[in-house]
């Protein structure tokens, strides 16, 4: 009874983790003055070490023009571990307008999560 009981629950466990995304894409954002830092993040929720992908866009269109920014990178990440994967700045005036897109990817090329941030222009 008791072993059935505790396959019972393991299968049910296997089945959430199944669930959950394998990681979490963040991007955090840091003003001073004109200038916007943006940091992309990936947490890694699975059980196991991964070897991921990952793209950080940036878009910003303004009355001086457009202007667009694209990394890419290979990463490892431990099981919970918080990694760092790109850092842009960028200046923009009140007048600017930004999209930002964070894309983490699988060996295959599998969109497992993603981050994205629209900053409007002021009126």
């Amino acid at each position: 009874m008791y072993t059935s009981f505790f396959s019972a629950l393991l299968t049910a466990a296997a089945l959430l983790r199944a669930d959950q995304p394998a990681c979490q894409a963040r991007l955090e954002l840091q003003r001073h003055g004109d200038n916007l830092t943006v940091t992309g993040h990936c947490r890694n929720a699975a059980a196991g070490a991964a070897r991921w992908a990952y793209e950080l866009r940036t878009e910003k269109q303004g009355r001086s023009g457009s202007a667009s920014n694209a990394q890419s990178g290979r990463f490892v990440a431990e099981p919970g571990q918080d990694v760092v994967l790109s850092r842009t700045t960028l200046n923009l005036g009140p007048h600017d307008a930004c999209r930002v897109r964070l894309r983490v990817l699988d060996e295959r090329g599998t969109l497992l999560a993603a981050d994205s941030l629209l900053l409007p222009a002021a009126p």
